[in-house]
């Protein structure tokens, strides 16, 4: 599948907590809707080369031992090329294709943060729930 990102990553939530009990969680789901994109000059796009398609990634993660959690949502604008359907037909593969950019984002931002507060980076590898 031919895709272009349209937006950069963004972050929408992002939460670090430290747990008053360990807890374990891995809970990353990703999400897959239509939308448009808005252009510089106030106008939309509505793919005339192919549909836009939000991919929104939301996660609860608390890894063993569970002394953290973090948790939010981080989404990003695509275009699937000459495609024009409604994304439910899509391969699992294209899915986690698209996806991966987000969790690697998550992935990143936990190693940074925990580098930070607990003095220790922790390194995740997950995969997203389709």
């Amino acid at each position: 599948m031919d895709f272009s990102k349209e937006t950069p990553i963004m972050v929408e939530a992002f939460h670090y907590d430290l747990n008053e009990e360990p807890r374990v969680a891995n809970d990353v789901n990703v999400a897959f809707s239509k939308a448009t994109k808005n252009n510089e000059d106030g106008t939309t796009d509505s793919g005339q080369g192919g549909s836009y398609f939000e991919v929104s990634v939301t996660f609860d993660v608390a890894p063993h031992p569970g002394f953290f959690t973090v948790s939010g949502k981080i989404s990003q604008i695509v275009m699937l090329k000459d495609y024009y359907g409604e994304g439910d037909d899509l391969d699992p593969n294209d899915y986690r294709l698209l996806s991966r950019p987000l969790v690697e984002y998550i992935e990143t931002l936990t190693y940074q943060v925990t580098q930070i507060t607990l003095d220790e980076p922790v390194n995740l590898n997950f995969q997203a729930n389709f």
